[in-house]
């Protein structure tokens, strides 16, 4: 089953759609999941949230972009939901620590050579900022594709990527690293 298939058994409320759909884009969304959220808890519940979105909502799915910026949209918006939801608790006192990553849960395609010293600077960057940079960097989106994928505009999207390299290099250069030490 291709994944257009797939689609319309989602569409006719065929669980077997929605695991073809899953199998195809599962590591990308986790890929996506973990680097903004910070953890591959969080990313593996991410994950599951995001496909249950999927099957309920795959019918607003109109087919003018690749489904995967779709997904992609979805992942980045959820994501983004579970960072304010945080920084929320945090303001009240309810926020707990959060787990660092463990590399027997991580796969090693998923952390893709990120130091622990860049996972930090990612981390400070503003959310809108990480998921710009990381789309573009680490999932090699077109700024295009990153306008679609978030919903802001293409000038909202050079910019975001243009402050968000310039903070991470500023951060870096403090803890004495270059470019090409990442």
């Amino acid at each position: 089953m291709n994944e257009a298939q797939a689609i319309d058994r989602c569409r006719r409320g065929d669980p077997s759609g929605l695991k073809v759909l899953f199998d195809l884009h599962r590591e990308k969304v986790f890929r996506l999941s973990w680097r903004m959220l910070g953890s591959p808890h969080d990313a593996e519940d991410a994950v599951q949230e995001v496909y249950l979105k999927v099957f309920r909502s795959v019918g607003s799915y109109r087919g003018d972009s690749a489904f995967s910026t779709w997904l992609y949209r979805m992942t980045a918006n959820h994501c983004l939901d579970i960072l304010r939801r945080r920084k929320v608790l945090s303001f009240i006192g309810m926020d707990k620590a959060p787990e660092p990553p463990s590399t027997a849960d991580a796969s090693v395609e998923a952390r893709r050579h990120l130091s622990p010293v860049v996972q930090q600077a990612l981390s400070r960057l503003p959310d809108k900022q990480r998921a710009c940079l990381l789309l573009c960097e680490m999932e090699e989106k077109s700024y295009e594709e990153i306008s679609q994928a978030l919903g802001i505009s293409l000038g909202s999207v050079k910019s975001s990527i243009h402050r968000a390299k310039s903070a991470m290099k500023a951060t870096l250069e403090k803890e004495g690293m270059t470019a090409e030490d990442v």
